[in-house]
């Protein structure tokens, strides 16, 4: 079952399976089986591994580099950048059926809460 991946810099991910990345459209299609879905970092195939989708590049990664990236980008929070991940966030959340979503606080952070 898809859920939020919490890391300590606050990044918007949602990890998920490769079923549920395939029902909802990521990677490529092949008739009778799972998409094929490559990390968008190293391009290994990742469809029956965990995948993460960080909502701030709009990207499925496979679970190193999801570490990696966390670890190592700076987590832009400007307005434009944060209503860019929010919004992309609230979408896949909201086709995975999930029940978290995200918003902005007074203080311009980011937040996830159940509506």
């Amino acid at each position: 079952m898809a859920k939020v991946y919490n890391n300590d810099r606050g990044f918007l991910v949602i990890q998920m399976n490769g079923h549920e990345a395939s029902n909802i459209g990521f990677g490529v299609p092949i008739t009778g089986l799972l998409n094929q879905i490559c990390c968008g970092t190293c391009n290994d195939s990742i469809e029956h591994k965990n995948i993460y989708y960080v909502a701030g590049i709009n990207e499925v990664l496979c679970e190193e580099c999801v570490d990696d990236f966390v670890s190592s980008m700076n987590h832009y929070l400007d307005n434009d950048s944060l209503r860019y991940e929010e919004t992309h966030f609230n979408i896949i959340a909201q086709r995975l059926g999930m029940e978290e979503r995200a918003r902005r606080t007074h203080d311009g952070k980011i937040e996830i809460f159940k509506p």
